[in-house]
């Protein structure tokens, strides 16, 4: 198996133990990000000395991201030094440390091994694909009652979907991302009808035949999953992802046609009023009206944390401390039994375990991302690239919006992938057509 194989096989398998929220999966995923990141290098530094090339031979688009690429490794040594000096649980930042390097090495494997069209374009079906396959086992176990999870029998949200994650919101993160993805991916191949009946009847015949029909499939079969997760936030991030990310590519996309409208709305139309009035959208919604600040705790504990980070704004309380310190530091207000293990909000989570310094550098690395992939919709001529960046787009926005009253991000398979589309945004944007046309600009300019 080479390296690229075993990364798009690490990338569909990281949903599968529980969204590799168990201390196994995500050391098992860890080292097999920094097994092939070293054959990776190792093949880069071979190229180099066969070829005598004075630096290794790296893609564009990683040279581009070169701020991002320190500023990730940066906070690792940030959270390294945290453990070491003034951590207040040490064993919680260890283990968070070994994460955070994980979604580093991730980054960097992604900026690495996507050096083309071609992989660009499997990596975003692999992506779609392994969401795919949890939409239709949550969907499957939800529909006929038999609520298994991985290997188990469900002991929480037994009537929803939760796939093989432990909690539905988790797979509802992961299907926000992916439906981006998917959506994405239709845009790099935009059908356009022209020409004479025959034409258009030859052209429609070819759509019915093509993986794009199969695609369209797969995204009904995500959204339905994503309605049966009964998510109040997950549908509403959806769905106002879709709606942001599709006005700005609508004013913004270069070579748009109108089938790229028509896509658009019918995502929204047929996703809402077909699908949703089947599989429950109307449980969702009575979800979201029955919900108040009396029957949730979760703004207290928000504004609890927000007042741990303001004890030291600066170093923060250490990275991956939440758990053991807010048991002791949460309001007498909060009356839930609840136990809270994280803030069900990440940007306060971030401010209170990094401080304020190290999440604004997470921040820069997710803002710098979304204003590439805004770019590439404007200035590439490529459908795909075009595609790659209305998914980055929309994923941000929507795990953005998610978010705000979740963990998505404290979940390491859901983590990173968010880290892997990031890495997609100077990737669509920096990253050359083609061998060839690279000497024909060359060839032009001389």
């Amino acid at each position: 198996m080479d390296r690229w194989t075993a990364y798009c096989a690490l990338i569909f398998l990281l949903p599968l133990p529980f969204g590799l929220d168990t201390a196994w999966a995500w050391n098992l995923a860890g080292a097999a990000v920094f097994s092939l990141l070293a054959l990776e290098l190792n093949a880069l530094c071979s190229k180099q000395r066969s070829l005598a090339l004075p630096t290794l031979p790296l893609p564009v688009a990683l040279k581009r991201a070169r701020i991002s690429l320190l500023l990730i490794w940066g906070v690792q040594l940030y959270c390294l030094i945290q453990w070491l000096l003034w951590s207040i649980t040490p064993h919680d930042s260890l283990l968070s440390l070994q994460k955070g390097l994980t979604y580093a090495g991730a980054y960097t494997l992604t900026l690495l091994l996507v050096n083309s069209r071609q992989r660009l374009n499997q990596l975003m079906w692999v992506i779609v694909l392994t969401a795919s396959l949890q939409a239709m086992y949550g969907a499957f176990m939800t529909l006929t009652g038999i609520e298994y999870g991985f290997f188990a029998e469900k002991e929480k949200f037994k009537g929803v979907a939760t796939g093989t994650y432990l909690n539905r919101n988790h797979l509802a993160g992961l299907l926000e991302m992916s439906i981006a993805v998917g959506i994405g991916l239709l845009l790099a191949k935009p059908t356009i009808y022209s020409g004479s009946v025959r034409q258009k009847l030859r052209t429609f015949i070819r759509l019915l035949l093509s993986n794009k029909v199969i695609l369209r499939l797969l995204l009904a079969v995500l959204v339905i999953a994503l309605v049966l997760t009964r998510s109040r936030m997950g549908n509403t991030a959806f769905f106002a992802s879709l709606m942001v990310a599709g006005a700005i590519a609508l004013l913004l996309m270069r070579n748009k046609t109108t089938a790229t409208t028509i896509l658009l709305g019918s995502l929204l139309v047929i996703d809402i009023a077909i699908v949703g009035a089947f599989f429950g959208v109307d449980k969702v919604a009575e979800r979201l009206q029955n919900t108040s600040s009396q029957t949730e705790s979760r703004d207290e504990v928000t504004r609890d944390t927000f007042d741990i980070f303001l004890e030291q704004p600066l170093t923060g309380i250490g990275a991956g401390t939440f758990t053991h310190a807010y048991p002791s530091l949460k309001s007498s207000d909060i009356t839930s039994t609840a136990y809270y293990n994280n803030a069900h909000n990440d940007y306060v989570q971030f401010l209170a375990e990094f401080g304020l310094p190290a999440t604004a550098a997470l921040a820069f690395i997710v803002l710098w991302s979304l204003w590439q992939s805004i770019v590439t919709m404007r200035v590439r001529n490529s459908h795909l690239y075009q595609g790659a960046g209305f998914t980055v787009t929309m994923a941000i926005v929507a795990i953005g919006i998610h978010s705000i009253v979740d963990f998505n991000l404290q979940i390491p398979a859901n983590a990173m992938i968010f880290v892997i589309l990031l890495a997609l945004a100077p990737i669509a944007r920096w990253t050359p057509h083609s061998t060839s046309g690279r000497r024909r600009r060359s060839a032009r300019t001389e």
